[in-house]
Protein backbone atom coordinates (compact mmCIF):
# COMPACT_ATOMS: atom_id res chain seq x y z
CA UNK A 1 0.00 0.00 0.00
CA UNK A 2 1.05 3.50 -1.28
CA UNK A 3 0.45 6.92 0.66
CA UNK A 4 1.61 10.74 0.84
CA UNK A 5 2.28 12.46 3.37
CA UNK A 6 3.25 16.57 3.32
CA UNK A 7 6.00 17.91 5.38
CA UNK A 8 8.83 20.47 5.06
CA UNK A 9 12.34 21.36 4.64
CA UNK A 10 15.22 24.12 5.37
CA UNK A 11 16.73 25.61 2.20
CA UNK A 12 19.30 28.46 3.18
CA UNK A 13 16.16 30.65 5.54
CA UNK A 14 13.68 29.78 3.50
CA UNK A 15 11.01 26.71 3.68
CA UNK A 16 10.33 24.49 1.01
CA UNK A 17 7.31 21.76 0.92
CA UNK A 18 8.38 18.26 0.68
CA UNK A 19 6.52 15.24 0.42
CA UNK A 20 6.94 11.31 1.95
CA UNK A 21 6.09 9.04 -0.70
CA UNK A 22 5.55 5.81 1.11
CA UNK A 23 5.69 2.38 -0.09
CA UNK A 24 4.95 -1.02 1.58
CA UNK A 25 5.15 -3.92 -1.22
CA UNK A 26 5.74 -7.61 -0.79
CA UNK A 27 9.33 -8.66 -0.52
CA UNK A 28 12.20 -9.46 2.11
CA UNK A 29 11.54 -6.98 4.94
CA UNK A 30 13.49 -3.61 4.45
CA UNK A 31 13.60 0.01 4.77
CA UNK A 32 15.06 2.34 1.86
CA UNK A 33 15.06 5.97 1.79
CA UNK A 34 15.59 7.77 -1.37
CA UNK A 35 15.24 11.25 -2.29
CA UNK A 36 19.10 12.92 -1.82
CA UNK A 37 18.87 11.98 1.84
CA UNK A 38 22.03 13.85 4.10
CA UNK A 39 23.68 11.04 6.86
CA UNK A 40 21.28 13.15 9.13
CA UNK A 41 18.16 12.07 7.01
CA UNK A 42 19.13 8.57 6.38
CA UNK A 43 19.66 8.09 9.95
CA UNK A 44 15.92 8.44 10.73
CA UNK A 45 15.29 4.92 9.67
CA UNK A 46 16.31 3.85 13.36
CA UNK A 47 14.90 6.70 15.29
CA UNK A 48 11.26 6.08 13.44
CA UNK A 49 10.71 2.45 13.78
CA UNK A 50 11.88 2.78 17.64
CA UNK A 51 8.94 5.65 17.96
CA UNK A 52 6.32 3.33 15.74
CA UNK A 53 7.21 0.28 18.38
CA UNK A 54 7.61 2.21 21.27
CA UNK A 55 4.00 4.26 20.47
CA UNK A 56 2.00 0.61 19.97
CA UNK A 57 2.06 0.76 16.41
CA UNK A 58 2.60 -2.82 14.38
CA UNK A 59 5.32 -2.27 11.76
CA UNK A 60 3.73 -3.33 8.35
CA UNK A 61 6.33 -6.55 7.25
CA UNK A 62 7.56 -6.17 3.89
CA UNK A 63 9.29 -3.87 1.84
CA UNK A 64 9.37 -0.05 2.90
CA UNK A 65 10.40 2.60 0.84
CA UNK A 66 10.32 6.20 1.57
CA UNK A 67 11.01 8.90 -1.17
CA UNK A 68 11.54 12.68 -0.24
CA UNK A 69 10.21 14.79 -3.23
CA UNK A 70 11.54 16.76 -4.90
CA UNK A 71 14.02 13.82 -5.36
CA UNK A 72 16.70 16.85 -7.05
CA UNK A 73 17.03 18.83 -3.85
CA UNK A 74 19.39 17.13 -1.05
CA UNK A 75 17.66 16.82 2.38
CA UNK A 76 19.42 17.74 5.75
CA UNK A 77 17.84 17.73 9.46
CA UNK A 78 15.55 15.65 11.29
CA UNK A 79 12.31 17.29 9.42
CA UNK A 80 10.92 14.58 8.15
CA UNK A 81 11.46 11.89 11.10
CA UNK A 82 7.45 12.48 12.10
CA UNK A 83 5.86 12.81 8.32
CA UNK A 84 7.74 8.82 7.64
CA UNK A 85 6.44 7.54 10.76
CA UNK A 86 2.96 8.98 9.93
CA UNK A 87 3.47 7.57 6.18
CA UNK A 88 4.26 4.13 7.53
CA UNK A 89 1.37 4.09 10.03
CA UNK A 90 -1.31 5.11 7.23
CA UNK A 91 -0.01 2.92 4.29
CA UNK A 92 -0.14 0.20 7.05
CA UNK A 93 -3.61 1.28 8.35
CA UNK A 94 -6.90 -1.11 7.16
CA UNK A 95 -9.07 1.33 7.33
CA UNK A 96 -10.00 3.12 4.08
CA UNK A 97 -8.52 6.49 3.39
CA UNK A 98 -12.40 7.52 2.69
CA UNK A 99 -13.44 7.67 6.13
CA UNK A 100 -14.10 10.79 8.04
CA UNK A 101 -10.39 12.48 8.74
CA UNK A 102 -12.02 15.92 7.13
CA UNK A 103 -8.55 18.12 6.18
CA UNK A 104 -6.13 16.13 8.51
CA UNK A 105 -4.44 14.28 5.88
CA UNK A 106 -3.57 17.30 4.05
CA UNK A 107 -1.83 18.33 6.74
CA UNK A 108 1.68 19.52 7.40
CA UNK A 109 4.01 17.37 9.17
CA UNK A 110 7.10 18.42 10.81
CA UNK A 111 9.13 17.28 14.18
CA UNK A 112 12.05 15.36 14.80
CA UNK A 113 11.29 12.02 16.94
CA UNK A 114 13.00 10.21 19.68
CA UNK A 115 13.46 6.50 20.32
CA UNK A 116 10.61 6.17 22.68
CA UNK A 117 8.21 8.39 20.23
CA UNK A 118 8.59 11.93 21.88
CA UNK A 119 8.45 14.72 19.32
CA UNK A 120 11.10 17.08 19.24
CA UNK A 121 11.69 21.04 18.28
CA UNK A 122 13.70 21.36 14.93
CA UNK A 123 15.78 24.90 13.43
CA UNK A 124 13.84 26.92 11.22
CA UNK A 125 9.82 25.89 11.88
CA UNK A 126 8.37 29.44 11.39
CA UNK A 127 9.96 29.80 7.64
CA UNK A 128 8.68 26.34 6.44
CA UNK A 129 5.00 27.01 8.05
CA UNK A 130 5.60 30.46 6.38
CA UNK A 131 5.76 28.87 3.02
CA UNK A 132 3.62 26.16 3.69
CA UNK A 133 1.48 29.22 4.35
CA UNK A 134 2.07 30.56 0.68
CA UNK A 135 1.51 27.46 -0.83
CA UNK A 136 -2.31 26.98 0.66
CA UNK A 137 -1.24 25.03 3.75
CA UNK A 138 -3.89 25.80 6.63
CA UNK A 139 -2.80 22.71 8.84
CA UNK A 140 0.65 21.81 10.78
CA UNK A 141 1.25 19.43 13.03
CA UNK A 142 4.52 19.93 14.89
CA UNK A 143 6.22 19.72 18.54
CA UNK A 144 4.13 21.46 21.32
CA UNK A 145 7.66 23.24 22.20
CA UNK A 146 6.59 24.81 19.15
CA UNK A 147 3.42 25.60 19.11
CA UNK A 148 3.75 29.34 19.65
CA UNK A 149 6.13 29.71 16.80
CA UNK A 150 3.92 27.82 14.17
CA UNK A 151 1.16 30.41 15.49
CA UNK A 152 3.10 33.13 14.94
CA UNK A 153 1.69 32.79 11.24
CA UNK A 154 -1.78 34.22 10.31
CA UNK A 155 -4.05 31.69 8.85
CA UNK A 156 -2.50 28.72 9.59
CA UNK A 157 -4.29 26.14 12.42
CA UNK A 158 -1.46 24.65 14.72
CA UNK A 159 -1.68 21.29 16.44
CA UNK A 160 1.19 20.39 19.09
CA UNK A 161 1.76 16.98 20.23
CA UNK A 162 4.20 15.93 22.82
CA UNK A 163 4.63 12.44 21.68
CA UNK A 164 3.97 10.12 18.00
CA UNK A 165 0.93 8.35 20.22
CA UNK A 166 -0.98 12.34 20.25
CA UNK A 167 -0.14 12.35 17.08
CA UNK A 168 -1.49 9.22 15.94
CA UNK A 169 -4.58 9.65 18.46
CA UNK A 170 -5.06 12.87 16.74
CA UNK A 171 -5.16 11.70 13.41
CA UNK A 172 -7.98 8.95 14.19
CA UNK A 173 -10.27 10.89 16.28
CA UNK A 174 -9.70 14.15 15.60
CA UNK A 175 -8.87 15.69 19.02
CA UNK A 176 -5.82 17.99 19.59
CA UNK A 177 -3.88 16.94 22.16
CA UNK A 178 -4.01 18.71 25.43
CA UNK A 179 0.02 19.13 25.99
CA UNK A 180 0.06 22.05 27.95
CA UNK A 181 2.74 23.60 26.28
CA UNK A 182 0.83 24.83 23.56
CA UNK A 183 -0.63 28.70 22.11
CA UNK A 184 1.26 31.45 21.62
CA UNK A 185 3.36 33.49 24.81
CA UNK A 186 3.29 37.04 25.30
CA UNK A 187 5.08 39.27 22.30
CA UNK A 188 7.98 40.79 23.67
CA UNK A 189 7.90 44.45 23.72
CA UNK A 190 10.18 47.65 24.82
CA UNK A 191 9.99 49.54 27.81
CA UNK A 192 7.71 52.18 28.05
CA UNK A 193 8.22 55.65 28.15
CA UNK A 194 10.26 56.76 31.31
CA UNK A 195 12.37 53.64 31.17
CA UNK A 196 16.29 53.51 31.86
CA UNK A 197 16.57 53.13 28.22
CA UNK A 198 14.78 56.12 26.81
CA UNK A 199 16.56 58.70 24.66
CA UNK A 200 17.00 61.16 27.51
CA UNK A 201 18.51 58.97 29.84
CA UNK A 202 20.70 57.58 27.51
CA UNK A 203 21.55 60.24 25.43
CA UNK A 204 22.53 62.08 29.23
CA UNK A 205 25.46 59.89 29.65
CA UNK A 206 27.39 62.11 26.45
CA UNK A 207 27.38 65.16 28.15
CA UNK A 208 30.70 65.07 27.89
CA UNK A 209 31.42 64.31 24.36
CA UNK A 210 29.24 67.34 22.63
CA UNK A 211 30.29 65.94 19.05
CA UNK A 212 29.93 62.34 19.53
CA UNK A 213 26.78 62.56 21.25
CA UNK A 214 25.42 64.40 18.26
CA UNK A 215 26.78 61.72 15.68
CA UNK A 216 24.71 59.33 18.09
CA UNK A 217 21.68 60.90 17.09
CA UNK A 218 22.38 60.94 13.48
CA UNK A 219 22.84 57.36 13.49
CA UNK A 220 19.93 56.61 15.49
CA UNK A 221 17.60 58.49 13.85
CA UNK A 222 18.65 58.18 10.00
CA UNK A 223 20.56 54.32 10.61
CA UNK A 224 23.41 55.46 9.25
CA UNK A 225 27.00 53.70 9.03
CA UNK A 226 29.29 54.60 11.89
CA UNK A 227 32.75 54.51 12.57
CA UNK A 228 34.37 55.79 15.82
CA UNK A 229 38.51 56.38 16.00
CA UNK A 230 39.61 56.99 18.93
CA UNK A 231 41.88 55.95 22.28
CA UNK A 232 40.58 53.24 24.25
CA UNK A 233 38.46 53.49 26.93
CA UNK A 234 37.18 57.05 25.78
CA UNK A 235 33.14 55.20 25.48
CA UNK A 236 33.40 53.72 21.71
CA UNK A 237 31.60 51.05 22.86
CA UNK A 238 29.51 52.15 25.27
CA UNK A 239 28.20 54.55 22.26
CA UNK A 240 27.68 51.56 19.84
CA UNK A 241 25.83 49.79 23.01
CA UNK A 242 23.97 53.01 23.57
CA UNK A 243 23.00 52.73 19.85
CA UNK A 244 21.39 49.85 20.09
CA UNK A 245 19.15 50.43 22.87
CA UNK A 246 18.19 53.69 20.79
CA UNK A 247 16.99 51.78 17.50
CA UNK A 248 13.24 52.20 16.86
CA UNK A 249 10.65 49.44 17.47
CA UNK A 250 9.51 47.00 14.39
CA UNK A 251 6.64 46.68 13.23
CA UNK A 252 5.01 43.26 12.30
CA UNK A 253 6.00 42.61 9.07
CA UNK A 254 9.86 43.70 10.17
CA UNK A 255 9.65 41.20 13.18
CA UNK A 256 8.26 38.24 10.74
CA UNK A 257 11.15 38.84 9.08
CA UNK A 258 13.78 38.89 11.65
CA UNK A 259 12.54 36.27 14.04
CA UNK A 260 11.87 33.87 10.05
CA UNK A 261 15.93 34.28 10.04
CA UNK A 262 16.60 33.73 13.84
CA UNK A 263 14.52 30.73 13.54
CA UNK A 264 16.51 29.73 10.51
CA UNK A 265 19.98 29.69 12.43
CA UNK A 266 18.65 28.26 15.42
CA UNK A 267 18.76 30.81 17.25
CA UNK A 268 15.25 31.80 18.36
CA UNK A 269 15.45 32.00 22.36
CA UNK A 270 13.08 34.63 23.35
CA UNK A 271 9.82 32.73 23.04
CA UNK A 272 7.85 34.98 21.23
CA UNK A 273 8.17 37.62 18.15
CA UNK A 274 11.06 39.58 18.10
CA UNK A 275 10.29 42.94 18.34
CA UNK A 276 13.60 44.11 19.43
CA UNK A 277 16.13 45.05 16.36
CA UNK A 278 19.03 42.39 16.55
CA UNK A 279 22.40 43.80 18.05
CA UNK A 280 25.42 41.48 16.54
CA UNK A 281 28.74 41.77 17.61
CA UNK A 282 30.95 38.87 16.25
CA UNK A 283 34.59 38.32 17.71
CA UNK A 284 37.13 39.80 15.49
CA UNK A 285 38.54 35.91 14.76
CA UNK A 286 35.37 35.64 12.54
CA UNK A 287 35.56 33.54 9.20
CA UNK A 288 34.62 35.04 6.18
CA UNK A 289 31.58 32.58 5.87
CA UNK A 290 31.04 33.12 9.70
CA UNK A 291 30.04 36.71 8.70
CA UNK A 292 28.64 36.73 5.22
CA UNK A 293 27.10 33.07 5.46
CA UNK A 294 28.12 29.87 3.71
CA UNK A 295 28.65 25.94 4.61
CA UNK A 296 26.78 23.13 3.48
CA UNK A 297 23.18 24.57 4.09
CA UNK A 298 24.33 26.89 3.51
CA UNK A 299 23.10 29.12 6.68
CA UNK A 300 23.10 33.03 7.13
CA UNK A 301 26.13 34.84 8.52
CA UNK A 302 26.13 37.49 10.91
CA UNK A 303 25.19 40.64 8.01
CA UNK A 304 22.14 38.60 7.91
CA UNK A 305 21.58 37.67 11.25
CA UNK A 306 22.17 41.72 11.51
CA UNK A 307 19.29 42.30 9.47
CA UNK A 308 16.77 45.08 10.69
CA UNK A 309 19.59 46.08 13.12
CA UNK A 310 22.91 46.76 13.95
CA UNK A 311 26.25 44.70 13.16
CA UNK A 312 29.18 46.30 15.05
CA UNK A 313 32.40 45.56 15.18
CA UNK A 314 34.98 46.19 17.66
CA UNK A 315 38.71 46.55 17.16
CA UNK A 316 38.14 46.87 13.59
CA UNK A 317 41.10 46.27 11.92
CA UNK A 318 41.74 43.25 14.34
CA UNK A 319 39.61 42.26 11.47
CA UNK A 320 41.32 40.21 8.70
CA UNK A 321 41.41 42.64 5.71
CA UNK A 322 39.34 39.47 3.77
CA UNK A 323 36.96 39.62 6.06
CA UNK A 324 36.23 43.37 6.13
CA UNK A 325 36.19 43.23 1.99
CA UNK A 326 33.46 41.68 2.23
CA UNK A 327 31.03 43.90 4.09
CA UNK A 328 31.29 46.22 0.39
CA UNK A 329 28.53 44.50 -1.26
CA UNK A 330 26.05 44.08 1.55
CA UNK A 331 26.40 47.58 2.64
CA UNK A 332 25.58 48.62 -0.51
CA UNK A 333 23.07 46.68 -1.57
CA UNK A 334 21.30 45.46 1.71
CA UNK A 335 21.36 41.66 0.13
CA UNK A 336 24.36 38.94 -0.25
CA UNK A 337 23.81 36.24 -2.63
CA UNK A 338 25.97 33.27 -2.41
CA UNK A 339 26.78 30.90 -4.96
CA UNK A 340 27.17 27.55 -3.18
CA UNK A 341 26.49 23.53 -4.27
CA UNK A 342 23.67 23.18 -5.42
CA UNK A 343 22.36 26.39 -5.99
CA UNK A 344 22.18 30.38 -5.23
CA UNK A 345 21.18 31.82 -2.40
CA UNK A 346 20.46 35.18 -1.59
CA UNK A 347 20.21 36.17 2.10
CA UNK A 348 18.39 40.03 3.58
CA UNK A 349 21.14 41.94 5.08
CA UNK A 350 19.69 45.48 5.65
CA UNK A 351 21.99 46.20 8.89
CA UNK A 352 23.54 49.48 9.99
CA UNK A 353 27.20 49.12 10.35
CA UNK A 354 28.73 50.25 13.71
CA UNK A 355 32.42 50.18 13.89
CA UNK A 356 34.76 51.38 16.26
CA UNK A 357 38.77 50.96 15.90
CA UNK A 358 42.37 52.79 17.82
CA UNK A 359 43.72 55.23 15.87
CA UNK A 360 47.37 53.00 15.73
CA UNK A 361 48.76 49.83 17.13
CA UNK A 362 49.43 50.83 20.39
CA UNK A 363 45.72 53.21 20.72
CA UNK A 364 47.62 56.43 21.69
CA UNK A 365 47.71 58.09 18.47
CA UNK A 366 46.65 61.91 19.36
CA UNK A 367 46.15 61.47 22.51
CA UNK A 368 46.41 63.94 25.35
CA UNK A 369 47.16 61.35 28.32
CA UNK A 370 49.84 58.73 26.59
CA UNK A 371 52.87 59.16 24.50
CA UNK A 372 52.21 57.31 21.00
CA UNK A 373 54.71 54.49 20.72
CA UNK A 374 54.46 53.35 17.34
CA UNK A 375 56.66 54.36 13.90
CA UNK A 376 55.29 55.57 11.18
CA UNK A 377 55.60 52.59 9.69
CA UNK A 378 53.59 51.06 12.10
CA UNK A 379 51.20 53.65 11.85
CA UNK A 380 51.24 52.55 7.91
CA UNK A 381 51.21 48.83 8.28
CA UNK A 382 47.64 49.18 11.11
CA UNK A 383 45.92 51.69 8.88
CA UNK A 384 46.41 49.55 5.18
CA UNK A 385 44.44 46.70 7.11
CA UNK A 386 41.40 48.65 6.15
CA UNK A 387 40.42 49.33 2.23
CA UNK A 388 39.91 52.50 0.57
CA UNK A 389 36.55 51.37 -0.65
CA UNK A 390 35.22 50.05 2.62
CA UNK A 391 35.64 53.28 4.47
CA UNK A 392 33.77 55.64 1.62
CA UNK A 393 31.06 53.48 2.33
CA UNK A 394 30.26 54.85 5.99
CA UNK A 395 28.36 57.91 6.27
CA UNK A 396 29.64 59.22 9.78
CA UNK A 397 33.24 59.59 11.14
CA UNK A 398 33.52 60.73 14.57
CA UNK A 399 36.63 61.11 16.46
CA UNK A 400 36.30 59.97 20.25
CA UNK A 401 38.79 62.15 22.25
CA UNK A 402 39.03 62.18 25.88
CA UNK A 403 36.13 63.07 28.25
CA UNK A 404 35.89 66.66 28.68
CA UNK A 405 35.18 67.65 32.00
CA UNK A 406 33.54 65.87 34.81
CA UNK A 407 32.41 62.14 34.77
CA UNK A 408 31.62 60.49 38.01
CA UNK A 409 29.75 63.62 38.73
CA UNK A 410 27.55 65.35 35.91
CA UNK A 411 24.45 65.55 36.15
CA UNK A 412 22.91 62.63 33.58
CA UNK A 413 19.25 63.21 33.28
CA UNK A 414 18.93 65.07 30.77
CA UNK A 415 17.79 67.72 32.05
CA UNK A 416 19.46 71.42 33.65
CA UNK A 417 18.70 70.95 36.86
CA UNK A 418 18.28 74.13 39.31
CA UNK A 419 17.94 76.51 36.23
CA UNK A 420 14.37 77.00 36.72
CA UNK A 421 13.97 76.45 33.06
CA UNK A 422 13.54 72.87 33.01
CA UNK A 423 10.39 73.91 30.69
CA UNK A 424 11.87 75.53 27.76
CA UNK A 425 12.21 74.32 24.33
CA UNK A 426 16.02 73.75 23.72
CA UNK A 427 17.27 72.39 20.45
CA UNK A 428 18.07 68.30 20.17
CA UNK A 429 21.95 68.93 19.78
CA UNK A 430 22.14 70.08 23.33
CA UNK A 431 18.65 67.98 24.98
CA UNK A 432 17.34 65.75 22.76
CA UNK A 433 13.99 63.82 23.39
CA UNK A 434 12.31 61.21 22.23
CA UNK A 435 9.51 63.15 20.59
CA UNK A 436 12.97 64.59 18.10
CA UNK A 437 13.64 61.27 17.04
CA UNK A 438 9.97 60.04 16.30
CA UNK A 439 9.46 63.12 14.53
CA UNK A 440 12.30 63.19 12.55
CA UNK A 441 11.71 59.36 12.10
CA UNK A 442 8.43 59.75 10.49
CA UNK A 443 9.79 62.35 8.64
CA UNK A 444 12.62 61.06 6.70
CA UNK A 445 9.70 58.01 6.01
CA UNK A 446 7.79 60.79 4.04
CA UNK A 447 10.77 61.78 2.19
CA UNK A 448 11.79 57.99 1.42
CA UNK A 449 10.44 58.60 -2.24
CA UNK A 450 11.85 61.92 -2.85
CA UNK A 451 15.00 62.44 -4.80
CA UNK A 452 18.16 64.54 -3.30
CA UNK A 453 17.71 67.38 -6.22
CA UNK A 454 13.90 67.53 -5.07
CA UNK A 455 14.99 68.34 -1.28
CA UNK A 456 18.21 70.33 -1.90
CA UNK A 457 17.64 74.04 -1.80
CA UNK A 458 19.69 75.77 -4.93
CA UNK A 459 22.27 77.26 -2.66
CA UNK A 460 22.77 73.72 -0.79
CA UNK A 461 23.22 72.15 -3.93
CA UNK A 462 25.55 74.56 -5.57
CA UNK A 463 27.52 74.66 -2.10
CA UNK A 464 27.84 70.59 -2.36
CA UNK A 465 29.07 71.06 -6.10
CA UNK A 466 31.50 73.13 -4.95
CA UNK A 467 33.09 71.43 -2.45
CA UNK A 468 33.28 68.16 -4.29
CA UNK A 469 36.84 68.36 -6.03
CA UNK A 470 38.33 70.51 -3.37
CA UNK A 471 37.70 67.91 -0.84
CA UNK A 472 38.15 64.62 -2.99
CA UNK A 473 34.40 63.49 -2.19
CA UNK A 474 33.47 60.51 -4.35
CA UNK A 475 30.27 60.58 -6.02
CA UNK A 476 29.41 57.87 -3.14
CA UNK A 477 30.46 60.14 -0.66
CA UNK A 478 28.39 63.08 -2.17
CA UNK A 479 25.60 60.20 -1.67
CA UNK A 480 26.29 59.75 1.80
CA UNK A 481 26.69 63.51 2.70
CA UNK A 482 23.55 64.42 1.25
CA UNK A 483 21.96 61.09 3.28
CA UNK A 484 23.50 62.71 6.45
CA UNK A 485 21.61 65.96 5.63
CA UNK A 486 18.74 64.71 5.09
CA UNK A 487 19.26 63.28 8.54
CA UNK A 488 20.13 67.39 10.14
CA UNK A 489 17.03 68.34 8.13
CA UNK A 490 14.78 66.14 9.44
CA UNK A 491 15.84 66.88 12.90
CA UNK A 492 15.73 70.51 12.71
CA UNK A 493 12.01 70.21 11.18
CA UNK A 494 12.90 71.96 8.45
CA UNK A 495 11.07 71.46 4.79
CA UNK A 496 14.16 70.98 2.64
CA UNK A 497 17.91 70.32 2.87
CA UNK A 498 19.14 73.74 3.13
CA UNK A 499 23.10 74.95 3.16
CA UNK A 500 23.49 74.65 6.99
CA UNK A 501 22.64 71.39 6.64
CA UNK A 502 25.52 70.44 4.10
CA UNK A 503 27.68 72.41 6.41
CA UNK A 504 27.17 70.48 9.16
CA UNK A 505 27.03 67.04 7.50
CA UNK A 506 30.15 67.86 5.92
CA UNK A 507 31.63 67.97 9.40
CA UNK A 508 31.51 63.88 9.89
CA UNK A 509 33.29 63.21 6.48
CA UNK A 510 36.89 61.21 6.90
CA UNK A 511 38.11 63.83 3.82
CA UNK A 512 37.81 66.89 6.08
CA UNK A 513 40.20 65.46 9.02
CA UNK A 514 42.28 64.12 6.03
CA UNK A 515 42.66 67.70 5.16
CA UNK A 516 43.29 68.88 8.63
CA UNK A 517 46.27 66.99 8.34
CA UNK A 518 44.94 64.10 10.91
CA UNK A 519 47.30 60.80 10.24
CA UNK A 520 44.35 58.39 10.90
CA UNK A 521 42.79 59.12 8.04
Amino acid sequence: MATKIKTGALIGINGLEVTAEVDISRGLPGFHLVGLPSAEVRESRERVLAALRHSGIRIPVGKITVNLAPAGIRKEGAYFDLAIAMGIFTAGETVSREDDRGTRPSALFIGELSLFGELRPVRGLLAIVLAASRMGKRLVVVPSEQTWEAGLVDGVEVVGAETLADVIRWWRTGRKPDSGKGGQRPVAGRPEKGSLDSPETLLAGLEGQPLVRKAAILAAVGGHHLLMVGPPGTGKTRLARILGLLQPAMNREQAMEVTRIHSAAGMLGEGSLMVRRPFRAPHHTITRAGLVGGGAGPRPGEVTLAHGGILFLDELLQFSPAVLDVLREPMEEGSITLVRNPGRHTFPAGFQLVAAMNPCRCGYLGSTVRACRCTAGDRSRYLSRMSGPLLDRFHLFVEVGQWQGKFLTRKNHGVSRGSGREDSPRPWRERPSREDLAVARRCLAGWKNRSDRDLLTAGAAGFLDDSRVPLGLSLRGVKRCVSVARTLAALDRRQRIGKAQVQEALEFRREIAALSGDQVW
